[in-house]
């Protein structure tokens, strides 16, 4: 498998003498025309794209509240005046002071009345809650999610702190003792989040490329080597950002902030595992050939078919996401296929042709030299996985099966509050107001009851369900000839916590069984958002999962030729996927004191190393089969084991390491993902493909070739040309 001999014929498409500098300059020219005619993906991203289908119940709630309540619906901030000990006088001074100021200049996309105006300083303290420490004053904005308005919240409001009190309260310590102010609730939430993406894309671009340089010079001890794959998804990045901002455009596609951060590190992850491939290669060509156009012919002809395919198959793993109703799944697919479509087309066009120019220089100063044989690698390791075999297979999955144990104490959560970072104004908001009320406060839960009973009340019913501490009086409506009424109801706890959203079903039930037939009741806010997010999620785990699982499938039986060989492959990505969650859950949990990650983790990882994982199949067992046409299985397997293990690890550890720089960014989703991603990335580098694989295949011999027949083969005892 792999070699196909029309590639080469195609490689003098991209590596001729005159070739290979047109293929340079279509690039450049195309990187240059997107990024001066297209907008960068990052200045299109949507700030607050919709995640629930217009089915889920929040949904439907609030579209039945905007209709009853024109103008009304809008996203509450909740700004938290708190100082230790109790509010002094000069305190409700200012407070007042700040309130009558923001009555005449109201901040960004403000609406509605601003409360409390007009009461008088010595008045204010009857409004502080419980013990007097905290006063809480709701203010409304419209619901834009525009990231520079949200900005604009957040400075205004600490301008007019400042003017009102001497002081921007929103930068003085809740624990100084003195006045101090946190801007909470769905808008605090939403500037915080924002906040933290600012210049994400900046900031992983920096990040991964310094990290690829780096580990590309200690891999290949060569100045100007690592330059070729940076270069190479430099320019397909500007080439995939001209693309997606035009489908952007076109109201093709939707991306957001953290669709754009998770892209750019899987297009400088894959795309430096597939130049890698290239490189490894054609490195090993050069040991025959004196010209290196020469050498590039059969290394092209080698590795670019297990290229295309495994970019077709990861392309295809992302795009069933295409199926998810969950809109930050949908919003991955199209982005991340395009963008490893780009980055392998560019390992097949431009990278060949970049190799083709610098010729043997570029590994300098460890240049290839013809006749001088190339070192042996990874000898012991073919050794010892094809004579112990047995020994080897059944470590390693005990090794694999023992951390995929852990992946059933795996908790999920759907707190945002949870994703950001403990100094965070939103979550020190959200503190104090539990403190002084109670949870519930935060965002209450919208019963929205719309039919002919509408108008019977349910308050009493609501009180009684377990868990309800206040029920706000309703307001009465009509949408589309229907009555409608809105309750506002506070529960006992954390209405963004997995608890909360337990007590709706019981919230809801008390309003059905208060009200008779025919009358409708949806649940709105924050939590119930939540429970219907968990439940999209939930939808597309259970259908994504077994798609991907079936491409793959396929996609290896028609390129491997074996069905034996694709059932194997695909349980050990699947036993190595749960062995990632398990070794992800210590980390995350017994390590860093996660309660619970994000819900959507799990099935991004999922996508993510299934795919990738068959990546690394497919370049090992391209190896393997095609040198079983020359020689026993045990040798072709050590030679797979000695040409591809050792840039099948050096990509592993690139590809952990791009994902790895997630982490580094303070949206804690991002932190778990790639944490996640990366122990995947390296126990399918050095446990399932390094190991399991190949011992798999020693033991079944050539029935893992099955229903293939293998060709009669002698032994070859020339391995001159394994490279290290």
């Amino acid at each position: 498998m792999g070699r196909f001999r029309g590639w080469e014929r195609v490689s003098t498409w991209f590596t001729g003498r005159r070739a290979r500098w047109l293929t340079v300059a279509v690039w450049v020219v195309a990187a240059i025309v997107m990024t001066a005619v297209l907008p960068s993906i990052s200045k299109v991203e949507s700030p607050n794209p919709a995640n629930l289908p217009t089915t889920a119940s929040s949904v439907q709630a609030s579209k039945i509240e905007n209709g009853a309540f024109p103008g009304t619906h809008a996203s509450p901030g909740l700004l938290v005046f708190y100082r230790r000990g109790g509010l002094m006088p000069k305190d409700y001074a200012g407070i007042a002071q700040f309130l009558s100021r923001l009555d005449r200049h109201r901040l960004p996309d403000q609406t509605g009345s601003v409360p409390y105006v007009g009461v008088q300083a010595n008045q204010l303290h009857r409004l502080a809650l419980r013990s007097g420490t905290t006063l809480v004053v709701p203010l409304l904005f419209h619901q834009t999610g525009d990231s520079r308005i949200l900005s604009a919240i957040k400075r205004d409001t600490g301008r007019s702190l400042q003017v009102s009190t001497g002081q921007n309260l929103l930068r003085v310590s809740t624990a100084s003792g003195h006045l101090s102010a946190r801007l909470t609730g769905p808008t605090g939430i939403a500037i915080d989040t924002t906040g933290l993406f600012k210049n994400a894309d900046v900031t992983l671009l920096a990040g991964t490329t310094v990290l690829i340089l780096v580990l590309l010079l200690l891999i290949y001890r060569s100045p100007l080597l690592p330059w070729i794959p940076l270069l190479s998804v430099g320019l397909s990045y500007a080439v995939t950002s001209g693309i997606l901002s035009a489908l952007v455009r076109a109201h093709a596609i939707v991306v957001d902030a953290e669709t754009i951060s998770i892209m750019t590190v899987l297009m400088f992850g894959a795309g430096t595992d597939y130049t890698l491939f290239v490189v490894s290669r054609y490195r090993r060509e050069l040991w025959r050939h004196q010209d290196p156009i020469q050498a590039l012919r059969p290394a092209y002809r080698d590795v670019s078919g297990a290229v295309a395919m495994s970019a077709g198959t990861v392309m295809a793993a992302l795009l069933t996401l295409l199926v998810s109703v969950y809109g930050s799944d949908h919003r991955f697919a199209v982005p991340f296929a395009v963008g490893v479509g780009m980055t392998a087309l560019a390992s097949l066009t431009l990278v060949p042709a970049l190799l083709s120019i610098l010729g043997r220089p570029a590994f300098w100063p460890y240049t290839p030299k013809v006749g001088k044989t190339a070192p042996k690698g990874r000898t012991w390791l073919a050794a010892l996985v094809t004579r112990r075999a047995w020994p080897v297979a059944i470590g390693a999955v005990i090794l694999l099966g023992g951390l995929a144990i852990n992946a059933g104490h795996i908790r999920t959560t759907y707190n945002l509050l949870s994703e950001l970072p403990a100094s965070s104004q939103s979550v020190q908001g959200f503190r104090l107001l539990s403190r002084a009320e109670g949870p519930g406060a935060l965002s209450p839960v919208a019963v929205v009851v719309e039919g002919p009973a509408a108008h019977h009340t349910i308050e009493k019913a609501l009180l009684g369900s377990p868990g309800v501490t206040t029920v706000q009086s309703p307001r009465f409506g009509y949408w589309k000839g229907s009555s409608v009424a809105v309750y506002q109801v506070e529960i006992s706890r954390n209405p963004l916590s997995e608890s909360a959203m337990q007590q709706l079903g019981s919230i809801r039930h008390a309003a059905l069984q208060a009200l008779p037939a025919g009358t409708h009741v949806y649940l709105g806010g924050e939590t119930s958002q939540n429970a219907d997010s968990r439940a999209a999620i939930a939808h597309d785990t259970h259908w994504v999962i077994p798609l991907v699982l079936a491409i793959i499938f396929v996609l290896l039986l028609v390129y491997l030729r074996s069905i034996v060989a694709a059932v194997y492959l695909i349980l050990t990505v699947i036993l190595s996927f749960f062995a990632a969650l398990g070794a992800g859950w210590i980390l995350l949990h017994n390590v860093l004191g996660i309660s619970g990650w994000a819900g959507g983790v799990t099935l991004y990882a999922f996508v993510f190393l299934v795919a990738l994982g068959e990546d690394y199949n497919i370049f090992m067992l391209s190896a393997i089969w095609s040198r079983r046409r020359e020689a026993p299985m045990t040798d072709a397997i050590r030679w797979g084991i000695r040409t591809s293990g050792p840039v099948i690890s050096a990509a592993g550890l690139i590809l952990a390491g791009t994902f790895a720089v997630l982490t580094g960014l303070p949206l804690r989703i991002l932190l778990e993902f790639g944490s996640v991603a990366a122990i995947g990335v390296l126990l399918d580098t050095f446990v399932v493909r390094s190991l399991l694989v190949p011992a798999i295949t020693t033991i079944l011999g050539d029935w893992a070739l099955w229903p293939s027949t293998p060709r009669p083969a002698a032994r070859v005892a020339d391995h001159s040309f394994i490279e290290d």
